[in-house]
């Protein structure tokens, strides 16, 4: 015979949960695969600043000005500055994943971070695209 008003507590937990050792068994779980790609794209970050850096400094001062230098330079200052918030973007992140035991203090703050980051990377992302299409314009209408 079943017995459906037994209110043992034998399956319930307490209320309070100590979020360090959930985050710290997050953390554990973290693939290596990750961490791999991060890298990955940390080198080719570091890449496209370098040459980005070398295309402003050729166009910004050992150059004659014309509008299309200036076109050209503009765009390598706008992508420039998208790799250097994305560089910078994996860096807090793996730094966060060395860390992440600590994770929970900082949670507000990355927050903030992550949203004024993710700003300025489509900021910096249209203005290339659109730099892209006043060059592009621009060469159509000088062969017309």
């Amino acid at each position: 015979e079943t017995n459906t008003t037994d209110f043992s507590l034998n399956y319930t937990t307490s209320g309070y949960m100590d979020y360090g050792e959930n985050i710290e068994y997050e953390c554990s779980r973290l693939s290596y695969g990750l961490m791999v790609f991060a890298g990955v794209c940390m080198v080719i970050c570091l890449c496209g600043l370098v040459w980005n850096g070398i295309v402003m400094w050729f166009l910004g001062f050992h150059m004659k000005k014309n509008p299309f230098t200036v076109y050209i330079l503009n765009l390598a200052v706008a992508d420039f500055s998208l790799l250097l918030l994305f560089f910078l973007l994996i860096l807090v992140i793996l730094s966060l994943t060395a860390n992440c035991s600590y994770l929970y203090h900082f949670f507000s703050f990355y927050i903030d971070f992550v949203f004024v980051v993710e700003f300025l990377c489509h900021f910096f992302d249209l203005s290339s695209l659109g730099l892209l299409t006043a060059i592009s314009v621009e060469r159509c209408i000088s062969v017309l």
